[in-house]
């Protein structure tokens, strides 16, 4: 059987912090790799201070968006062509050509119709609260659960062959990992993604998702460095002093070398947690 995954992300550079290694061990595997970006990033500030000459940091961004899906190796890239919203609250939220500001059926049509030329097994988005509340992230996860629906419906106003997605995931961190490495980044004097805020159980995180929620952990340390090599070519957004590329590496090692998955539509691979997102469709 012929495996595609199409991974659906808000902007360059989410697709390597989320599922970089996912995409990356996949496409080692001889699994078609798909990557779709919905908006393009247009509010993101050029925080490496790059010369980028007489380009705007649209275009700039869409060629660290390909050296990026080069390096994790993905074979097919494509844009729903939205503008970023940028953060909640913000008046960019209200721009008509915000992926915010877009209809959801609208939207949901465009991602279908790649869904439909695509026949991915597996698709994985943001989840309902938009990872950490992005609403560009929270729009995405809304999308692409109708995408999924359209995409199956012989009725629906779609180009294309109707295609039914065997399982649909959202990527996730669990509670427990997040707590564990912010109480080891502070016993180092190192900067956490949530401050030198101290919390007393991972419960009061305010982004994650409860251990016991978590379906699938899929092993990808062996594909660390390509993740790495795919977030840094994302250097107007991922500088070199990011956290994410200066993270002590055997802290890095364990923060990174999982990625962790909800599996919300579709039957599962079997009984406890899934290690692989197409456990139970290989033939």
């Amino acid at each position: 059987m012929s495996l595609t995954l199409l991974c659906v992300h808000p902007h360059p550079d989410d697709e390597s912090i989320a599922c970089g290694g996912v995409l990356a061990r996949y496409a080692d595997e001889g699994v078609r790799t798909v990557v779709v970006t919905c908006t393009g990033g247009e509010e993101g500030d050029n925080l490496a201070g790059i010369d980028l000459g007489t380009e705007d940091l649209v275009a700039h961004r869409q060629r660290e968006l390909a050296d990026a899906l080069a390096a994790l190796g993905v074979h097919a890239g494509h844009q729903l062509g939205y503008r970023d919203s940028g953060m909640m609250g913000l008046p960019s939220n209200g721009h008509p050509d915000s992926f915010w500001s877009a209809d959801v059926e609208d939207a949901a049509r465009r991602l279908a119709e790649v869904i439909r030329a695509e026949r991915p097994q597996v698709v994985v988005s943001d989840d309902e609260h938009g990872s950490y509340g992005h609403p560009d992230h929270i729009k995405a996860n809304r999308v692409t659960v109708r995408a999924v629906e359209l995409a199956a419906d012989p009725d629906a106003d779609v180009p294309g062959t109707p295609w039914q997605v065997a399982k649909r995931y959202v990527h996730t961190l669990s509670k427990g990992r997040l707590f564990a490495s912010h109480q080891r980044l502070l016993a180092a004097g190192l900067a956490s993604p949530f401050g030198d805020e101290s919390f007393a159980t991972a419960d009061e995180l305010p982004m994650g998702s409860p251990d016991e929620a978590v379906t699938t952990i899929v092993d990808v340390a062996a594909m660390l460095d390509r993740k790495r090599a795919a977030m840094a070519a994302h250097r107007s957004q991922i500088g070199e002093d990011s956290f994410f590329l200066n993270v002590p590496e055997d802290l890095g090692d364990s923060l990174f070398s999982v990625e962790e998955f909800v599996l919300e539509l579709g039957a599962p691979g079997g009984d406890g947690v899934e290690d692989d997102l197409f456990a139970g469709v290989r033939s």
